[in-house]
């Protein structure tokens, strides 16, 4: 065991500005170790977050460190945050000048709840900004929530620096809590992260630092700091002693090779080695924090599958038994967290064993934790070989009987947290045909859309035999509705998410799809096909492998039927249930759609011709077809005239002639109508609207264009209070008794005439509250006022009455009867439809809507630089594309 001090190494090039000597001169300090220059120049990055890199300097103790890979034009990214920080409510990305060039939304996952992590990944990173990232022109913020009052925005720069490609253990340094000195100014707090990797030969650290903060006044160069590896467990600590040439506030870098002796890498695995740095002449300004496994959010995944080679394009093709998936988490403890799922019922012993040339050593054996083809469970006490074994892919999971041969294998491999890796589970495709599976992490996040990540396994590599030529997989990927239980007179749909892919997985791939894809998906009635190619013809489909999609939480918001009033993380209630209504045995109906004699399904708010006349228009207004007699408009000619086919006359050489202009359309509402003609519009749920004048015109530039305007109303010398509107009149009129009333006294400013009392308007509040009355939407209701509520989607809803009775509000819905006729119509004043004529049949709903107001919650933002926005766009969720 070593202890003691030992000087080091001075080294710094704090600013990642300097020059090829000093790289070169790292290279030999630290032993010819692989590739210095090269490490540099790769695709991974880290971040130091705190008061001092911000861009403007933060007086928060808040110490944060971010790990960056980008791959293809995706940047995964994972922040760790210090005990007691709370979740970020937005990630930016800066440029040089502080410019916001994305915002991304960060949603807590199930892989970083326990870890303080951040996950996320940027999807169609532009080339311009890819250029920013590898020339360090990039930074990073996080940005605390409204509610984190005392939270700042604390930001860093993106750099590439020593060993972050190859790290192992990673370190957060936040201030120590030794109290400050009597005799220290106050100062910006500091922070620090170590990038820590291993020599295989020898066992010894390699220890990257990004510091800052720990200095006292006046030391500006050539200064001493102390690190210090403190194992537990009695054992004595080991410090080294560094030399910075030169000191800077906000970054500073520096190199060191240590050793723990004996078990050290075993500690350091589990977690048990504190790490702490300080300069000997500010020791209150100590940085501290536990060693722990490499801080990303990787996971590890694998597809199981049978061992046996296939052979396609070939002569053979073996006979598969079964698929499975596993997933493995790594915590900050070094243990690791497994989950893995086989179908077929497949017993006997499930184990995790290192892949070695001679013979396989047994990580673990879990076959006591499989239960139904489940296994769920905690490896507590891994070694650093089997760390090391897992963060480079060498780790595999077997299933088959103690002692006999593999019956499915697959080989854990790193992957990022995806947005769509955020779900509880992936989708198992497989198939009786061939001893292939993949796996597909599907999840739909608050904006609506669609993430996924694929992963594809079999035991060898596809061969051609007669050319003798290895290739990888391809196959192409497709969404297919099966629903026969939900709603199956929606168009059953077949989508393609993936036309074409040559490889193994695709990750981070995202889409848009309908409310009704959207509602199957997350009822369970949708199905994954990935289509196994022909090598040589892509067109050619060898085999399928199939899975049913489960599990997929999708918004309430982005759902059929969202659109009716309902609060907040529920979903709309629509009689007996959430928007699915039975109107008889097993023939599901959407509540706010509707089906006609064809049953076709028509959304809400669309509108046709009649097909029974053609001077019908008929619309669907939540759930019921109505139509109306097409309201023509007033002419100003003495003998209009009705052209044949048409059903409003026009004036004969007027305007409204259509005569050699049947070329020259508009179109409002998928109706078209004649240059020069005019129309009252027809818009659900209303109808026509009389009050509502719209022609057919050219615009400067000669091309047909909709004007519509509202018929003005004169002004009245009545009040609010004293006017009436009739019903099919466009302007409302004074009472015939407000011109002998005599006008009230006007109430002074902030006043309110109670009688002959003027009272505040705060104490005429209080009475009316006083008196039994209600509040609603800060607004007060005399008790015993009934009133219908007013809904954001179709304004007032005759169909709900409201009621304040003694401080309490209570809405009931009316029930209307199920009309069985040709054709229905609808009062925009009534709440139930009518049949035309009164030969119809009704018959009642066995329950009614009942429809609650929507609310919202405006969230408030807080970003980094007001009014910059680069060309990257605006905020949106993780992962969205």
């Amino acid at each position: 065991m070593r202890m003691g001090t030992k000087l080091v190494v001075l080294w710094l090039d704090i600013s990642g500005q300097g020059d090829e000597n000093g790289k070169d001169y790292m290279a030999r300090l630290l032993g010819g170790d692989a590739g210095v220059v090269e490490e540099l120049s790769g695709r991974d990055f880290a971040v130091l977050l705190n008061g001092r890199t911000s861009k403007s300097p933060m007086t928060t103790r808040r110490v944060a460190t971010g790990r960056l890979f980008l791959r293809r034009r995706a940047l995964h990214f994972s922040f760790l945050l210090e005990d007691g920080v709370p979740h970020p409510s937005s990630v930016q990305f800066l440029s040089d000048d502080g410019d916001i060039l994305e915002e991304l939304e960060p949603q807590t996952s199930p892989y970083e709840a326990t870890n303080n992590r951040v996950c996320g990944t940027w999807t169609r990173l532009p080339r311009d900004y890819r250029t920013l990232l590898m020339e360090e022109k990039m930074w990073v913020a996080l940005s605390p929530s409204d509610s984190a009052e005392e939270e700042d925005v604390i930001s860093g720069q993106v750099a590439r620096y020593v060993g972050v490609d190859s790290e192992v253990f990673s370190a957060l340094l936040v201030p120590s809590p030794i109290p400050p000195s009597p005799l220290s100014s106050p100062s910006l707090s500091g922070g620090g992260t170590a990038i820590i990797s291993v020599d295989r030969q020898t066992d010894s650290l390699h220890i990257s630092l990004v510091f800052n903060g720990i200095f006292a006044s006046g030391e500006n160069s050539n200064v001493t700091v102390q690190l210090q590896l403190y194992p537990e467990r009695a054992v004595e600590p080991v410090t080294d002693t560094i030399i910075l040439s030169k000191v800077f506030s906000d970054v500073n870098r520096a190199q060191v090779r240590t050793t723990l002796g004996e078990r050290s890498l075993i500690r350091l695995t589990r977690g048990q080695v504190t790490m702490k740095l300080w300069s000997p002449n500010a020791r209150h300004l100590e940085l501290v924090g536990s060693i722990m496994p490499r801080a990303t959010c990787n996971v590890f995944s694998a597809v199981l599958t049978p061992p046996s080679p296939q052979i396609l394009d070939g002569s053979s093709v073996p006979s598969p038994n079964s698929a499975g998936w596993a997933l493995v988490t790594l915590e900050n403890d070094g243990t690791f967290q497994y989950e893995i799922e086989v179908e077929g019922g497949i017993g006997g012993a499930v184990r995790l064993e290192t892949l070695q040339r001679r013979r396989p050593r047994v990580v673990e054996d879990l076959t006591l934790d499989l239960v139904d083809g489940r296994a769920n469970g905690t490896y507590q006490r891994p070694t650093y070989r089997d760390l090391d074994a897992l963060l480079r892919g060498r780790i595999q999971v077997v299933v088959g009987p103690a002692g006999g041969d593999q019956v499915l294998s697959g080989t854990l491999s790193p992957v990022a947290v995806t947005e769509a890796l955020k779900s509880p589970h992936p989708t198992l495709l497989s198939s009786s045909e061939v001893g292939m599976a993949a796996t597909v992490w599907m999840a739909v996040d608050s904006a609506c859309v669609t993430h996924y990540d694929v992963q594809v396994g079999g035991a060898g590599l596809w061969v051609d035999r007669s050319a003798g030529v290895n290739w990888e997989p391809a196959w192409n990927l497709m969404l297919r509705e099966e629903d026969h239980i939900w709603d199956p007179r929606h168009d059953m749909n077949s989508l393609l998410l993936e036309e074409q892919v040559e490889g193994w997985e695709v990750f981070a791939h995202s889409t848009h799809l309908s409310r009704v894809s959207l509602s199957r998906l997350g009822a369970g009635v949708s199905h994954m096909d990935l289509h196994l190619l022909s090598l040589t013809n892509s067109s050619t489909k060898l085999h399928t492998l199939t899975g049913k999609v489960e599990g997929v939480r999708v918004p309430v918001d982005c759902q059929l039927g969202s659109e009716l009033p309902h609060s907040v993380g529920e979903p709309p209630q629509c009689g007996t249930g959430p928007c699915v209504l039975l109107e008889e045995a097993d023939t599901p109906v959407v509540a706010n759609t509707c089906f006609d004699t064809d049953m076709r399904v028509l959304e809400d708010g669309t509108s046709w011709p009649s097909p029974l006349d053609p001077c019908r228009m008929c619309m669907c207004s939540r759930g019921t077809i109505t139509c109306q007699d097409m309201v023509c408009h007033t002419l100003d000619c003495p003998v209009p005239t009705t052209p044949p086919g048409k059903c409003c006359p026009v004036c004969p050489g007027g305007t409204n002639d259509v005569a050699g202009v049947e070329d020259r359309m508009c179109e409002l509402n998928k109706q078209k109508h004649h240059l020069g003609s005019k129309w009252h519009p027809f818009l659900a749920p209303k109808g026509f609207d009389k009050c509502v004048s719209c022609s057919c015109v050219l615009d400067s530039r000669g091309s047909p264009i909709v004007n519509c305007s509202r018929f003005p109303c004169p002004p009245l010398p009545c009040g609010p209070d004293e006017m009436d509107h009739p019903e099919d009149a466009c302007c409302p009129i004074c009472l015939p008794f407000s011109a002998a009333r005599p006008p009230p006294p006007t109430a002074s400013p902030g006043m309110v005439n109670e009688g002959a009392v003027e009272v505040s308007r705060e104490e005429h509040r209080e009475m009316i509250l006083r008196q039994g009355g209600c509040l609603k939407n800060n607004l007060v209701k005399e008790n015993g006022v009934e009133w219908h509520p007013r809904m954001i989607s179709f304004g007032l809803n005759p169909c709900v009455t409201c009621k304040c009775k003694d401080g309490n509000i209570t809405c009931a819905s009316h029930q209307c009867p199920t009309l069985r006729c040709q054709e229905i119509v609808q009062d925009p004043q009534e709440c139930c439809p009518r049949c035309e004529t009164n030969s119809s049949t009704l018959s009642r709903l066995s329950s009614s809507s009942r429809h609650r107001p929507q609310s919202t919650r405006q969230r408030g933002r807080k970003p980094f630089k007001k009014g910059s926005r680069g060309g990257g766009g605006g905020r949106r969720m993780l992962n969205s594309g």
